[in-house]
């Protein structure tokens, strides 16, 4: 029976072969909010599409599809204005099999795509033909149409899956909200607004008091990092507290610590019904556990919330 102590024990041995200080945390958090990320509400509707069978061994094939109409050229603005290009199609090729089921069957993108049987797909040989590339959902074939036809784009979606010792928080965005904006940013599995407050900090006059609605940011607020966490117990020496620094992301411990985090596989274009929320409490008892120490893959690949 695999116990706490095993799970423990061999964290702690791998920790070490890896050669991890507790420096290491920082090291991978350094990135900063990039000032000319893109505004969701411009991008008009992005959504990750992926078959995830939540097993990390398997190689995967993931895409970006921007699902608001544009011509070509605009299209491939856009997948460059999110961190990408345009989707390279090979017919025949594993992607392009994935591709095309894909476009057919994803749920938070079909209310948007449902009606288009064409999606542009990067053009090779840009001003040699005066047509450009698109691939039919239906037949999975390409063929070449008049290049201001108004067309979904499929985009590379090369950034990395965050594991728990690395992350690329380089794909940014930025989304309105009635308290202020907030700037995420995407990993190869979902888009991630991290450490977003819920209610005013409970320090001060606060502490011990009833909540109070958080007001508006007077700034864009940082979502690439996770926020404080609530004061656990826990022990204050040896190998336990480097590990569990892991499994809390970096997280530090502070009564500053009202905050959720976001994850979602797509952006929604404008006018269209939002995706279902579920929420997640984690348990722990007020002592133990965190919010960014959960699984939330699962549950944004899982019922596609």
């Amino acid at each position: 029976m695999v116990t706490l102590k095993y799970i423990l024990t061999t964290l702690a041995v791998l920790l070490v072969t890896l050669q991890i200080t507790d420096a290491a945390p920082a090291k991978i958090r350094k990135r900063g909010l990039n000032t000319s990320a893109p505004l969701a509400s411009d991008i008009d509707g992005a959504h990750l599409l992926l078959v995830n069978d939540v097993d990390s061994q398997t190689g995967k094939n993931a895409f970006l599809l921007l699902s608001k109409p544009r011509g070509y050229y605009d299209g491939m603005s856009a997948c460059d204005s999110m961190g990408d290009g345009g989707y390279i199609y090979i017919s025949g090729t594993a992607g392009a099999s994935n591709l095309v089921t894909l476009l057919n069957n994803n749920a938070p993108a079909q209310a948007e795509v449902s009606a288009f049987s064409q999606f542009w797909v990067y053009n090779g040989v840009p001003g040699v033909i005066s047509n450009c590339l698109a691939v039919n959902k239906k037949t999975g074939k390409t063929d070449w149409i008049p290049c201001s036809t108004q067309l979904p784009t499929v985009c590379f979606n090369s950034v990395m899956r965050r594991v728990l010792l690395f992350e690329d928080t380089s794909r940014q965005v930025k989304v309105n909200t009635p308290v202020g904006q907030i700037q995420g940013w995407r990993d190869q599995n979902a888009f991630r607004f991290l450490g977003i407050p819920y209610a005013e900090p409970p320090v001060g006059n606060l502490r011990f008091a009833a909540p109070v609605a958080k007001a508006p940011f007077t700034s864009t607020w940082d979502g690439l990092r996770y926020k404080g966490i609530c004061p656990q117990t826990a022990q204050s020496a040896g190998f336990i507290p480097l590990i569990l620094s892991y499994l809390e992301n970096g997280a530090s411990e502070m009564e500053d610590c009202l905050n959720l985090n976001v994850y979602t596989p797509s952006l929604k274009g404008t006018g269209q019904a939002p995706l279902p929320v579920m929420v997640y409490l984690h348990g722990g008892g007020f002592t133990t556990y965190v919010t960014s120490s959960s699984n939330e893959l699962r549950v944004v690949f899982g019922p596609n919330v």
